[in-house]
Formats: structure tokens, sequence, C-alpha cells
């Protein structure tokens, strides 16, 4: 394969059309047969990739380029998430409007050149392939999901997603960080697949609109006290590597299917 076709390959399980801001193809490279695979990617990873006798390297966040300078634009994807949640369009947009400003402001002055440049120097084909493994695992999560309605608790919810291999073999367990385990799930949003979570914000707004259990990856210490302090409903908190590695493992059972040999930095496969 080349790194197209393994672009091309993530864009069609996850469903996109186009390759979307937080994922790009750094470094070209042609007939890849062993890969390695890392949800972060810096000069180690390149160097560790060399010595391993592999021909590219995919990385799952953004490694830099535009995708590290731009790739918080996939934000606005929880735009669409909320309105099938059933939120009104101007009400979503203007839940993003906080955190998408924030991020703008975080990532303009990171080193977006280093990685990419080293790998250049290395001659090592280099991909970052992030929201379509993240959209691929948001789906696989939907899947497993079918079948509860609103009268099934927030324990039901939390097992099903568990049964996956990845939460099994996590160090890092799912948390009901709002709510209790116990309670009626009601209306269930998952909000994952957005470049980040969605912080207090689009969290209150999902509340605030029906839903009553929530699914986050990840949230901050500082917007989780928030909505504590206020009238919210349940938010399930699966773990940030687990369910990253749940999308990128889809993906590379895919890439065997096609030839290249996946060699990870991780257990959870």
């Amino acid at each position: 394969m080349d790194t197209q076709q393994i672009m091309r390959t993530s864009l069609k399980l996850a469903g996109f059309r186009t390759v979307p801001a937080d994922s790009e193809i750094h470094v070209k490279g042609r007939r890849i047969r062993k890969a390695l695979v890392a949800i972060d990617v810096g000069v180690a990873e390149l160097l560790l990739a060399r010595d391993l006798g592999c021909d590219a390297v995919i990385a799952h966040h953004p490694a830099g380029g535009r995708a590290r300078l731009d790739g918080y634009k996939v934000f606005l994807r929880h735009i669409d998430q909320l309105r099938e949640a059933g939120v009104p369009e101007k009400v979503a947009r203007e839940a993003i409007r906080p955190k998408l400003r924030v991020l703008e402001l975080q990532h303009h002055p990171d080193n977006y050149d280093q990685t990419p440049t080293a790998a250049k120097r290395l001659r090592i084909p280099l991909v970052s392939i992030h929201s379509p493994c993240d959209e691929i695992g948001r789906k696989m999560t939907l899947s497993a999901l079918k079948g509860l309605d609103e009268n099934s608790t927030v324990r039901d919810v939390a097992s099903r997603i568990g049964r996956f291999p990845e939460y099994r073999k996590a160090v890092s367990k799912i948390e009901v960080r709002l709510g209790s385990s116990k309670s009626k799930a009601g209306k269930i949003a998952i909000s994952h697949a957005a470049y980040t979570n969605g912080g207090y914000e689009i969290a209150k707004t999902y509340f605030q609109n029906g839903v009553g259990t929530l699914s986050y990856i990840h949230i901050a210490e500082a917007d989780l006290t928030r909505l504590a302090n206020e009238p919210s409903g349940n938010l399930i908190v699966l773990g940030h590597i687990a369910s990253d590695w749940l999308g990128i493992n889809r993906l590379l059972r895919e890439l065997e299917k096609k030839g290249v040999e996946p060699t990870t930095t991780t257990d959870l496969n």
C-alpha cells in the first residue's frame, strides 16, 4: 500500500468523503508493508520505527503540519452531533464558540514543523489519522448500544461499551463522573470524534435539551466541577487511550487485510 491508500481506507471506514482538518499525509510513501502505529508521534517514535524496520509511521494525534495547526476546526462537528440530539442549530453554534476560540489560541504557537521535517530527513513516510479513527470508534460505540432504551440504566450503557477488548484491558476504567450508575439513562448521546471533548458548555447544552446520559472520552476537572455545581444529567467518561485505540484497531485490521503489518506502541489491541 501507499500513504494515500492508507488514508483512503480510514476515510471509507469512517464514512468521510474528504480528509478532515486534523488528518494529513506529511511524508508520502509507497510499498508500505510494515508500519509503526502510535497515538502520539515525535522524533523518538520515528527513530523507533527505523530501528524496527518499519516502512512508515501512522500517528493518531496530529504529528505536525496543517493538521496540528488547523485540526481544531474539526471541533465544529459538535454542531452536527448536538443537532442529532435535538439541539437547535443556533444553540449548538453558541455552545461550541468559547472552546473553539481557546483551541485556536492553544494551537497557533505549536511547533508544527519539527516531526514532519524529521520524518523527511529520515526518509520515513508519515501520516496522521485522527478524527477518522475517532469516528470509526464512535460508530462502533453506537452500534454496541443498540437495543437499550430510556429505561435502561447508566450501568447498562457503561457495561455495553465496556465489552470491547480495549476497555477491558485498559488501566484507566470507564467512570460515571456525574450522576449514578443506578439511574435511568434517559436519552443517550455519544459525544466523540469532534477533535476533543466539548467541555462544560457542550455538556450543559446536551443536558438542557433532554439528554439524560452523555458520554465523553475525557473531561477537565474545572469543567466537571462546574457541571457538578448545577443541575445536570449523567456523564460517563470512557477513558482517552482505550477510546482512541478502539477506532485505530479497527483500521489496523483492515490494513492487515491489505498487506500492511502494524507494529503498535500499546498492548490494547
